[in-house]
């Protein structure tokens, strides 16, 4: 007898799926491409860090910082006394210290203009050592590396000072002379190329050692104030405009760059210094502020 249809069994067909793989499809393989990506940046970054000098990165790192220029060290300031022969009369000691006026306005205006001041700051100063690290790189490696042992850099709340002094048997200038040898004009001719990059003002300083000169008239001071204005015209002459010197002094013996030996033949220097913009509003301040007391 055959069975009814209606009540035959049906069968049912269940399927079933094995794995994952269809319910992650491929997110997995764009975090893989991310991962190789960052570490490609990583290893990247490492390997340009590796071929960097020593001066590139310091002046990376402090590209990235924040602190204000005033953080720098400081040094003996070379805008402290000493014999001018662009300036009559006796220059004062006085130490520059930047000040913070109001101009025009109350507090309100100098909340706003104080962000403003600090950031020109520090792109100043970040230039400044820029030109520090191409000088040191110079004496390092380029040009300068056969004098580098007569060069000193300093980074000084003033600006950048840059000391160019003797040594034993590597004069520059020939005794009691003001007239620069080929070795200090070679040096003053490369100082100049690099300044010529930036606008600041700069001042030149004579020293000597502490040794007399056997002549009646004419002392130390003479002498360093001749050789300082020597120097200014070596640099007048390899491209810096005469506006760039806003004075020339002469120290004579009183700033040894060796205190504890006045006859050694480093304190005999010539002192470029580039003065930051405040340095330069304050030193011109204080010039006036002479002038005007002198009778």
């Amino acid at each position: 007898m055959m069975s009814d249809p209606k009540h035959a069994k049906r069968r049912i067909i269940v399927k079933r799926h094995v794995g994952h793989d269809d319910e992650h499809g491929g997110q997995w393989k764009v975090a893989y491409a991310d991962f190789v990506t960052a570490m490609m940046a990583f290893f990247l970054v490492m390997w340009l860090l590796s071929t960097a000098t020593q001066n590139e990165r310091v002046v990376i790192a402090r590209y990235f910082s924040t602190s204000s220029i005033f953080d720098l060290p400081s040094g003996n300031g070379v805008l402290n006394g000493g014999k001018s022969v662009m300036n009559s009369g006796e220059a004062k000691s006085e130490q520059i210290v930047a000040r913070m006026r109001p101009r025009n306005g109350g507090y309100g205006r100098e909340k706003e203009a104080a962000p403003e001041k600090s950031s020109q700051d520090r792109l100043e100063r970040q230039r400044f050592e820029a030109l520090k690290a191409e000088l040191e790189q110079m004496a390092q490696q380029g040009v300068l590396k056969p004098v580098a042992q007569h060069l000193a850099l300093e980074m000084t709340p003033e600006g950048l000072r840059i000391q160019i002094f003797d040594r034993d048997g590597e004069a520059m200038f020939a005794s009691g002379s003001y007239e620069p040898t080929p070795r200090l004009s070679m040096i003053l001719g490369v100082v100049a190329q690099v300044l010529g990059t930036v606008r600041n003002s700069i001042i030149v300083t004579g020293h000597t050692d502490s040794q007399a000169l056997q002549r009646p008239t004419y002392s130390n001071w003479e002498l360093s104030a001749d050789r300082a204005n020597a120097a200014r015209r070596a640099l007048a002459a390899d491209g810096l405009t005469a506006n760039r010197f806003v004075d020339v002094e002469g120290r004579a013996a009183t700033e040894p760059l060796v205190p504890q030996d006045p006859s050694d033949a480093r304190n005999r220097r010539i002192a470029i210094t580039v003065l930051r913009t405040e340095a330069e509003k304050q030193w011109r301040d204080n010039g006036s502020q002479d002038a005007a007391a002198q009778p």
